[in-house]
C-alpha cells in the first residue's frame, strides 16, 4: 500500500521496485486467503471513525464502470460494450463544511455481468413483475444507504446525495423508510400534489415549479463542457462554453403518488420539498441551467434553500473521486486476469485515490494547519529549493501545496488548484526527495559530511 501510494499511477514493476516485493504484491492480490470484503469493510471502519469528529457528512452515492482490455469477459464480467469489465457502485463520504474532504468510503458494490447486455431485447414481464425480483440491479442504491445509515449510526448528521439514476419511487420510499435525510436530482417528470390543498388538480412537476417564485439568486461559474461521442450523453450534457450565469432558486412541497407498478409495502405517497434552480435569462445560443432536486431537509429560509443546491453540487466530487481511482491509480490498467484479483486491486486503490482528493482539499483549506501536517520537513526543505514558488518562513499547508502544485504545472490565474495538477506536482516532489536521498546516501558513503534534514 505504502508503495502503491508513492506513485500511484504507475506499473506494479514500477511501483514495488524489486523483484521480491512485486512477487509479494502478486501473491497477495492472488492470494485465497484474501478477503475483499474484510479489507472494504476495515476502510468502512476507518472512514466512520474520521466521520466522528465532523458536524455533519454527505454521503454521495454513484455507479462507475471500470473496463479492462486485456482481460477475458467470461472471467471478470462483461459491461455493455461487450468488454471485460464491471460496474463499481460506492458510498463516498465527504465532509459538509466549506472544502468538502473525502473522508472515505463506507460501501463497494461490484456489479459482474455474466453476459453482455442484449439492447433492444424485449422485456416480457410487467413493471409489477420486475418490482418484487430481490436480484435487479437497482437494489444497490437502498443497499448503499442501508450500510452508511448503519455505519454512520450515531456518530455523526448523515445527508444523502444522489444523481438523477436516483430518482426511483422505490428508492426514494426506502430511504423515508430508514429515516434518511437526502437530495436527490430529479430525472422523471411526474404528476404532483398540494400537500396544504389536496383538492387541488395535480400537474406535472416542470409546470407546478415554474409557477413558484424564486426567492434568491447567485452568480455561478459555469465551466467550459465538450461534446461526447456517446448520443445519449451529448443530450445530457451538451457542450457549452464557459460563463458566468446567473441561477435563480426556488422551493415548495409537494406529493409524490406510487406508481401502479409498485405494491404494498411501499407507501401510496410521499411528501417532499422540492428546489429548483434554473437560469432565467441565459446567452441566446446557449440551453439554459435548469436543475430539480428532492430533498428531505427543511427549505423554509434563503439559507436552507441554498445549503440543499449546495449540498448537491458537492455530488461532483465523486465524479473526481472516479476519476482518481482510474487516471490516478491507473486502477484500468492493472494486467490482473481474474475477477478476484482485481477486486483486492481495488480495495487498495480505493484509500490511495481519497488521499489525492484530500490534497486537493488542504491546498483550498484557509484555516491555519501546518505544513508538516501534509509534507515532511525534508520535502518542505526541497520545496524551497527546487520549486518555483516561494514559501514564507513557518508556512501552513495551503502554502506548502499551492508550491506543490506550482511542480505540477498549475498556473495561479487558473484559481485554485485541482487534484490532477497536485497529484502531478506530488510526483515531481518525490523525485526531487528520492534524488536528494540518493546524493545523502553517495556523500555519506564517500565519508562527506552531508545529513539528512
Amino acid at each position: 500500500m505504502s508503495k502503491m501510494a508513492k506513485r500511484p499511477s504507475a506499473s506494479f514493476p514500477h511501483a514495488m521496485g524489486s523483484d521480491v516485493d512485486l512477487e509479494g504484491a502478486y501473491r497477495l492480490a492472488s492470494s485465497k486467503n484474501v478477503d475483499f470484503q474484510q479489507l472494504l469493510d476495515a476502510f468502512a471502519e476507518a472512514t466512520a471513525e474520521r466521520a466522528k469528529s465532523k458536524r455533519a457528512v454527505l454521503v454521495i452515492h454513484d455507479t462507475t464502470d471500470a473496463s479492462f482490455a486485456h482481460a477475458d469477459p467470461n472471467e471478470v464480467g462483461h459491461l455493455p460494450s461487450g468488454k471485460a469489465g464491471f460496474f463499481i457502485h460506492v458510498a463516498l463520504v465527504v465532509e459538509a463544511d466549506e472544502w468538502r474532504r473525502p473522508l472515505g468510503v463506507v460501501h463497494t458494490e461490484i456489479l459482474s455481468r455474466p453476459q453482455r447486455s442484449k439492447r433492444g431485447r424485449k422485456n416480457k414481464a410487467s413493471g409489477t413483475e420486475t418490482a418484487r425480483w430481490k436480484d435487479r440491479e437497482s437494489l444497490r442504491w437502498a443497499r448503499g444507504v442501508q450500510a452508511a445509515q448503519m455505519a454512520l449510526a450515531g456518530r455523526t448528521e448523515v445527508i444523502h446525495v444522489a444523481d438523477r439514476e436516483g430518482d426511483s419511487y422505490a428508492f426514494l420510499a426506502s430511504m423515508f423508510d430508514q429515516n434518511a435525510s437526502f437530495v436527490v436530482r430529479v430525472h422523471h417528470d411526474r404528476k404532483v400534489g398540494d400537500p396544504t390543498d389536496p383538492d387541488q388538480p395535480w400537474s406535472a412537476l416542470k409546470a407546478h415549479v415554474r409557477g413558484i417564485e424564486g426567492v434568491l439568486e447567485r452568480d455561478v461559474v459555469l465551466s467550459a463542457r465538450k461534446s461526447t461521442a456517446a448520443l445519449r450523453g451529448s443530450e445530457t450534457h451538451p457542450p457549452r462554453r464557459a460563463r458566468m450565469a446567473r441561477l435563480s432558486f426556488a422551493a415548495s412541497s409537494i406529493v409524490l403518488r406510487r406508481p401502479r407498478y409498485l405494491e404494498d409495502p411501499v407507501p401510496p405517497t410521499l411528501t417532499l420539498n422540492v428546489v429548483h434552480v434554473r437560469e432565467p435569462d441565459p446567452p441566446p445560443d446557449e440551453k439554459p441551467i435548469e436543475w430539480l432536486l428532492f430533498t428531505t431537509l427543511p427549505v423554509d429560509s434563503k439559507t436552507q434553500i441554498a445549503l440543499v443546491v449546495d449540498h448537491y453540487r458537492t455530488r461532483w466530487t465523486i465524479e473526481e473521486f472516479n476519476k482518481a481511482l482510474k487516471t490516478g491509480c491507473a486502477y484500468e490498467t492493472r494486467e490482473f486476469q481474474t475477477l478476484r484479483a482485481l477486486l483486492v486491486v481495488l480495495a487498495m486503490s480505493l484509500p490511495i485515490a481519497c488521499e489525492i482528493l484530500w490534497l486537493r482539499s488542504r491546498a483550498r483549506a484557509e484555516h491555519p494547519v501546518r505544513a508538516t501536517e501534509v509534507l515532511t520537513a525534508q520535502q518542505i526543505k526541497i520545496l524551497r529549493q527546487m520549486g518555483s514558488r516561494p514559501l514564507p518562513r513557518l508556512p501552513m499547508a495551503r502554502d506548502a501545496l499551492w508550491a506543490v502544485a506550482g511542480l505540477g504545472g498549475h498556473h495561479r490565474r487558473n484559481g485554485e488548484p485541482g487534484w490532477l495538477v497536485l497529484y502531478r506536482g506530488m510526483q515531481v516532489l518525490m523525485l526531487y526527495e528520492e534524488a536528494y536521498q540518493a546524493a545523502y546516501e553517495v556523500g555519506f558513503l564517500a565519508g562527506k559530511k552531508a545529513r539528512p534534514v
